[in-house]
């Protein structure tokens, strides 16, 4: 009788050890209950995983445009001879950037009115990559518009110069930031995000003073500019005057002879760091 009892009780108790492992099974998560039961109390015995940074995707019907300084070239016709000859003269004149991400298919376009060259379709093309990089925006779905609104009397526009602002442009509308009207920019935009120099300084500095703007940005290569000084001399009643050139530090000739603050520029980042607008600075008042 007694070994019937002591066989019912070890038969009870491996029951309830049984009725305790599948409890542990069914309501503890995870593959590995063994594992989970082992682990101390109150760890978590989830797998722990870390999640891949998320791409953002751009907004619709965003835009953003500023006013730069362009070169214009115009052909005059000398027919002072018996020959007739062309002159090429070279003047400042500013003209509205805008760019505008529109749902679409990843396409890059150019507003063809003016025309546009394959310089600056090139250079709309790596602002459109260097801006996606920068941001960490999909473009994928979107299209990208830029445009130019310039003089009538251009008929076409071309050249590298406004790859750092196209770039800027695009930043501003993928990464949300205003852009400081009284500020305009030339340079061109390199594979690694530098600024490139550009031609024609002291032209684009003269309609960007002309224009109202306040501060001119230029890339860091542009730190030197040729200015040509004349010199005269007098031989008995004979004075002959020639212009020599001569290499001067473009921020201190422009601020001085235009009157608009110049700033250099090596990087996108240094860019970026000029053109954003102030933020307004809340104003209090004691009682």
């Amino acid at each position: 009788m007694r070994i019937q009892e002591k066989t019912l009780a070890i038969l009870f108790i491996l029951s309830f050890i049984m009725n305790v492992f599948l409890l542990a099974v069914v309501l503890v998560p995870g593959d590995d209950p063994a594992r989970a039961l082992s682990l101390p109390p109150g760890e978590d015995a989830r797998p722990v995983t870390t999640p891949a940074p998320r791409v953002r995707e751009a907004g619709a019907g965003d835009a953003a445009s500023m006013q730069v300084p362009v070169i214009l070239q115009k052909v005059e016709v000398d027919r002072g001879g018996p020959f007739a000859a062309n002159r090429v003269t070279e003047e400042g004149a500013m003209v509205n950037v805008s760019v505008e991400v529109v749902p679409g298919r990843g396409r890059v376009l150019v507003q063809t009115t003016p025309l546009m060259g394959i310089v600056f379709q090139d250079a709309a093309n790596l602002a459109v990559t260097l801006a996606a990089n920068h941001s960490r925006v999909d473009l994928a779905e979107s299209d990208i518009i830029f445009s130019i609104q310039g003089p009538d009397e251009v008929s076409e526009i071309d050249g590298p110069s406004a790859g750092a602002l196209m770039t800027t442009l695009l930043l501003s509308v993928l990464e949300g930031f205003p852009l400081n009207e009284s500020v305009t920019v030339t340079g061109t935009i390199n594979e690694d995000g530098s600024i490139g120099p550009v031609g024609g300084i002291l032209e684009k500095a003269e309609a960007a003073a002309a224009s109202g703007k306040m501060l001119l940005i230029l890339p860091a290569e542009n730190n030197k500019v040729i200015s040509y000084q004349e010199e005269a001399r007098s031989f008995g009643g004979l004075r002959i005057a020639r212009q020599r050139p001569v290499v001067v530090d473009t921020k201190n000739y422009i601020e001085e002879i235009f009157g608009i603050r110049v700033e250099y520029a090596d990087t996108l980042d240094d860019l970026l760091a000029d053109v954003r607008a102030p933020v307004a600075t809340p104003v209090t008042t004691a009682l």
